[in-house]
């Protein structure tokens, strides 16, 4: 599980790929809350990048490894997250919190769902049952 914990700061590059394109191209169209919602769909499939890379080159030994990866990895995201907009930029948990409600129209909820199945799709993708 080490390893793949390492494995998390390569989902963490593509993150920050989603973002950088999101800022440089349609952020300023579509304005920002729009544009974080659309973020989060292509933030789905350029995740999908290394996590079927790390499933298909670091295959998971089994099933449940692959959802406890999946676990582990939502983990460090939502302390990442909790990390970049609570205690280094000092805003209030009440904004960490926003960013998870459904109701009000945030979809980073996909993301984590996402995270959560992916290891154990692809460990099936990959022909492992």
């Amino acid at each position: 599980m080490i390893r793949y914990s390492f494995f998390w700061l390569l989902l963490l590059v593509f993150a920050f790929l989603n973002a950088t394109i999101r800022e440089l191209t349609y952020k300023n169209f579509f304005g920002e809350f729009l544009s974080h919602q659309i973020s989060v769909f292509t933030g789905i499939v350029l995740l999908s990048i290394p996590i079927a890379g790390i499933a298909k080159f670091f295959p998971f030994s089994s099933a449940r490894q692959s959802f406890l990866v999946g676990i582990l990895w939502l983990i460090l995201t939502e302390i990442f997250e909790y990390t970049m907009i609570v205690l280094w930029s000092r805003k209030p948990n009440s904004d960490f919190f926003q960013a998870h409600d459904v109701f009000h129209g945030e979809l980073w909820i996909f993301i984590l769902i996402w995270i959560v199945v992916s290891p154990y799709l692809f460990y099936r993708a990959f022909g492992r049952s």
